[in-house]
C-alpha cells in the first residue's frame, strides 16, 4: 500500500539521507509493501507509537534489526537508518508512515531470520531439502503480546550450536573489515620450516587472528619460519581443507590472501544456509556435509560420531537433500547405474579382456533386465561403443564390490545412498569428490552400529559380513539423513573452510 500523505512535510522536516541510501523525493522513498501488512494495519492500536513518540516494543524492534547485522543480513534492508531518521524528532512526524515502515521491516526479518532471506530454488537449484513453513505476521502479533518483544523473536533464530558459532567467527571477520582487511602476502615461491624469508613478518601478520601469540614481541621482524608458526600454518591448512604439510605453496598463499570482506560473504551465505534447514531435525540423524567432505552423527544435540566422506565429483555432483534411511545392505550387490558401465567401465573391459571377471561381474542383456546371462568372453568388446552398449552389470558381493561390505539405504529420486569401499587411501586426500554422485563412508562399521542403535548390532554385522552372504538389516526407526553443502562448517569448537568445490557459492553471493 502507498503511504504517501504527509511525505513532502516529512522529507522538508527531517533529513531522509544515511550513508546507505539518500532519498531527494517522495518517490524514491521505499513503500511498505509486505503482502501481510493490512493484517496488522487492521489492529485499531498503533502499534509502535504512543503518543507520537516510540514505545517500549518499537524501541525493542529497532535494536532486533540492528542485531541482524550479527546474523550475516543488512539493518537497512529493513529500513534500520531511514526508521532511526524519522524517529530522532522529539515526536514522529507522519506517524502512520513509521507504523507501516516498521511493520514492514519487521515482517520481512520474521521470514529471512526463520527460513532465510533467499529462495532456495533460485539460488541454489541442487537444494532440495523443504523449508519450515512460517507466518510472519502471526509471530509479529503474538511477540507483540509478550512483555519483551525482543526475547519473544529471538526464538525465530536457528537454536543450533553450530549456527552460533558461525556468527561469533563472522563478527571477528567483521572486526577486520572494519580494521581494512589484512595485507596481501606477495608470492615467494615454496617456503618450508626451518626457511627465512622477509614476507615471514606479514604472515605472522595474517595469522595472528588465530593466534595472538605470534604477535609477541619476541617475533617483531623475525624473518625465520619457525615452529610456533609452522604449527599455525598447519591448523590454517586444516581448518581450511588443505593439504596439511606446513608448506607454505600456492594454494596456501592463495587461501591466506583472501580478503576479510570476501570471508565475511562466505560465512554470510552460509548463515543462510543454516536458516534453510528444518528447525527440527530429529534427536537423532546423520549430518553429511557435501562441502567439507565429512559426515556426523548426531543424538540429542550431540556429534557422537564423525567421519570423512567421499562425495561426487563436480561433474556428477551430489544434490542437497534429505531423506530417512531404512535399512542396511550387508555385503550388497552393485547394480552399475547405465552410464556409469558404458562411459567409465566399457573402456577398462576393452584395454583389460580380464577386467570384468577377475572384479566379479555379472553381465546380462539389458533388454532381459537381469535374466539373460552373458559370458564377457564371448563377446567381441572392441566392436561394442559407448552409445550403444546393450548390457547391464553387476558386481557381485566381495572384497572387489565397489561398495565394499555395507550400504545405507534412504530412498531418494536421485537413487544416491552411502556405502563403504575398498579403496580407502582416497580419504587421506584433502579434496575428496571423486564419487560418481554416491557418498562413501570412512567407518561404515561404527556407522551401521549408530544407525541400528540397538544392543550387539556390532558382532551381529561382523557375523553377517563374515558369512559373505547378500542379507539386508531393517532399522526398528527410520533415521532422518541430511546430505548438506555449507562451505564454512562449525566443526568441535572451530570453523572449517572449503574451497566451495561445486562452485555453489556464486550465485548466492549475487543474490545476498
Amino acid at each position: 500500500m502507498s503511504a504517501r500523505t504527509g511525505l513532502v512535510l516529512l522529507i522538508l522536516t527531517v533529513t531522509l539521507s544515511s550513508p546507505a541510501q539518500v532519498y531527494s523525493s517522495p518517490d524514491q522513498l521505499p513503500v511498505p509493501d509486505h503482502p501481510q501488512l493490512a493484517q496488522l494495519s487492521e489492529l485499531t492500536t498503533p502499534l509502535w507509537l504512543r503518543h507520537s513518540q516510540l514505545n517500549r516494543q518499537a524501541h525493542d524492534a529497532l535494536s532486533f534489526i540492528a542485531a541482524s547485522a550479527r546474523h550475516g543480513l543488512d539493518p537497512n534492508d529493513y529500513h534500520l537508518s531511514l526508521l532511526r531518521r524519522l524517529s530522532a524528532a522529539e515526536k514522529v512526524e507522519n506517524a502512520t508512515y513509521f507504523e507501516q515502515l516498521l511493520t514492514d521491516a519487521m515482517l520481512d526479518l520474521i521470514s529471512d531470520l526463520a527460513i532465510g532471506r533467499l529462495d532456495p530454488a533460485s539460488a541454489d537449484p541442487d537444494w532440495h531439502i523443504p523449508r519450515d513453513d512460517v507466518d510472519p505476521a502471526a509471530v509479529l502479533k503474538k511477540a507483540l503480546q509478550e512483555k519483551y518483544l525482543r526475547n519473544s523473536l529471538n526464538q525465530l533464530i536457528p537454536r543450533d550450536e553450530q549456527y552460533h558459532l558461525l556468527t561469533q567467527v563472522l563478527s571477528r571477520y567483521q572486526r577486520y573489515v572494519a580494521r581494512g582487511g589484512w595485507q596481501t602476502v606477495p608470492d615467494m615461491g615454496l617456503l618450508k620450516p626451518g626457511e627465512s624469508h622477509p614476507h615471514v613478518p606479514l604472515i605472522r601478520q595474517r595469522l595472528a587472528m588465530n593466534d595472538a601469540y605470534l604477535t609477541r614481541r619476541e617475533f617483531k621482524g623475525l624473518e625465520q619460519y619457525d615452529p610456533r608458526l609452522e604449527q599455525t600454518v598447519r591448523a590454517f591448512q586444516r581448518r581450511h581443507g588443505l593439504k596439511i604439510d606446513g608448506i607454505i605453496g600456492p594454494q596456501t598463499l592463495a587461501a591466506l590472501n583472501v580478503p576479510a570482506q570476501q570471508m565475511v560473504d562466505k560465512i554470510r551465505i552460509n548463515l543462510e544456509r543454516f536458516r534453510w534447514l528444518p528447525d527440527d531435525l530429529g534427536s537423532r540423524y546423520l549430518m553429511v556435509n557435501l562441502g567439507s567432505y565429512q559426515l556426523n552423527a548426531v543424538e540429542n544435540d550431540q556429534t557422537t560420531l564423525s567421519m570423512k566422506v567421499i562425495v561426487g565429483m563436480r561433474t556428477r555432483s551430489t544434490p542437497t537433500f534429505s531423506g530417512s534411511m531404512t535399512h542396511i545392505v550387508i555385503n550388497p550387490y552393485w547394480n552399475v547405474p547405465h552410464t556409469l558401465a558404458r562411459r567409465d567401465l566399457l573402456p577398462k573391459q576393452q584395454a583389460d579382456p580380464d577386467f570384468f571377471f577377475l572384479n566379479d561381474f555379472n553381465i546380462f542383456l539389458r533388454e532381459s533386465g537381469f535374466q539373460t546371462a552373458v559370458d564377457p568372453y564371448l563377446v567381441d568388446w572392441d566392436e561394442i561403443s559407448a552409445s550403444q552398449f546393450p548390457f547391464r552389470l553387476q558386481q557381485r558381493p566381495g572384497s572387489n564390490n565397489a561398495l565394499g561390505k555395507l550400504k545405507f539405504m534412504f530412498p531418494n529420486p536421485w537413487n544416491i545412498y552411502l556405502h563403504d569401499t575398498p579403496n580407502k587411501a582416497l580419504f587421506d586426500e584433502s579434496q575428496r569428490n571423486f564419487s560418481s554422485g554416491c557418498i562413501r563412508v570412512e567407518q561404515p562399521l561404527e556407522l551401521a552400529e549408530f544407525s541400528l542403535n540397538r544392543d550387539g548390532a556390532r558382532q551381529s554385522i561382523l557375523d553377517r559380513i563374515t558369512s559373505g552372504r547378500n542379507q539386508g538389516e531393517r532399522l526398528d526407526t527410520p533415521l532422518p539423513v541430511y546430505a548438506v553443502y555449507f562451505t564454512a562448517w562449525p566443526y568441535q569448537g572451530e570453523v572449517l573452510f572449503s574451497p566451495d568445490p561445486y562452485q555453489r557459492d556464486q550465485s548466492m553471493y549475487k543474490l545476498l
